[in-house]
Formats: C-alpha cells, sequence, structure tokens
C-alpha cells in the first residue's frame, strides 16, 4: 500500500513538473505559437524543432571548431522552423495564418524590423523582434510567402545579443543577418 501510495506521489508530483515545464515554454518572452501549417495536396513540409537540450548539445559540439557560434547557440532557448508548399489547397489558410501571426506581434508590442513586398506575387517577408532593452532580443520571428510557392516561419527564443548577431553576419557572410543588425543598431543609436 505504501509503494501504491508513493508510486502516486511520485506520479502526481511528475505531472505537475511536466505541465509547469509545458506552461513556461509557452510563456516565454519570445516564444510564438503559430500552430501547424497546412501541408500542401504534394505534401510538401519541413518542421524543425529545436529544444533547449538539443541547443546546448549542439553548443558544445560547436565550441571547440566555432566558439563565437557555440556562444550565440548557448543563449538560445529554442527554434521553430516551418516549411511549407504552397498550392490551391493551402495557400489561403497558410497565408491567413502568417497574416494573424504579423498583426498579434504588431498588436503585441514586438519590432517590425525587416518588411520586403514585392508587386505581382512577388516575395513577402517580415521580421519581427521581442526587445528586451536596447541591445538584448529575446524573440525573433521570420515570416516569408516567397514566389516560388513557399511559406517560411522561424522563432527563435532565448537572449539573442545583436553584437553577436552581427560579429556572425560578418564572419559568415550572411546578408539578412547583416540587416538585422543595422537595424537594432540603428534603435540603438535613437534612444
Amino acid at each position: 500500500m505504501k509503494n501504491l501510495i508513493r508510486s502516486a506521489v511520485a506520479a502526481a508530483t511528475l505531472s505537475v513538473a511536466l505541465s509547469l515545464s509545458a506552461f513556461a515554454a509557452d510563456e516565454e518572452a519570445g516564444y510564438v505559437d503559430i500552430g501547424q501549417l497546412l501541408p500542401s495536396e504534394k505534401g510538401q513540409y519541413v518542421e524543425i524543432n529545436l529544444s533547449p537540450a538539443l541547443l546546448k548539445f549542439a553548443a558544445r559540439i560547436a565550441k571547440h571548431h566555432e566558439p563565437e557560434a557555440a556562444d550565440l547557440v548557448g543563449d538560445i532557448k529554442r527554434i521553430r522552423i516551418n516549411v511549407v508548399g504552397l498550392d490551391d489547397t493551402n495557400r489561403t489558410q497558410n497565408i491567413a495564418k502568417i497574416e494573424a501571426v504579423r498583426t498579434k506581434l504588431e498588436q503585441q508590442g514586438w519590432t517590425r524590423m525587416v518588411t520586403v513586398r514585392e508587386k505581382n506575387d512577388g516575395d513577402n517577408v517580415a521580421i519581427f523582434s521581442k526587445m528586451r532593452g536596447d541591445d538584448i532580443i529575446d524573440g525573433l520571428v521570420i515570416t516569408v510567402i516567397d514566389r516560388k510557392g513557399e511559406a517560411v516561419f522561424v522563432n527563435i527564443v532565448g537572449n539573442i545579443s545583436a553584437d553577436k548577431i552581427g560579429a556572425l553576419a560578418e564572419k559568415y557572410d550572411i546578408e539578412p543577418l547583416r540587416k538585422i543588425k543595422m537595424k537594432v543598431s540603428h534603435r540603438h543609436e535613437a534612444t
């Protein structure tokens, strides 16, 4: 009987801990839940979810070869990436979902850092950041609807330093990250 009671208490404690941990993920300042994007009729769909444990593991591996990248990855709590092909079966719903997320982010005080809108079904890109102070990003959201017929949603959550992003952009010649650094730095100078 005592073992049964101990097992029940242990199971209840574990259940509460897991519930609180899932709740904490939803409450992280930079976390955005887009739900599920709908795959196209051909099933073109990619989803990547990197948990804190996987990111810490990657940082430990990278530490020996790329210390700057390891330092940045070590501060990231989670990454979610979705890429979905668009066709007549899912285009309207997925674009509506992405537009709804963009509107929600603006209403919640996120900073729109980059906007690209090309005419005639061209690229449609918006990048948002959730800032803490002038030089730390708690969350980054990248949304893309491109002319190749794909929708992309990226959410990076963590303690992301503008200086670290800039250093990586310069070292690896990553043009979109350079734009992020310029926008963040510009905001910093204005205050």
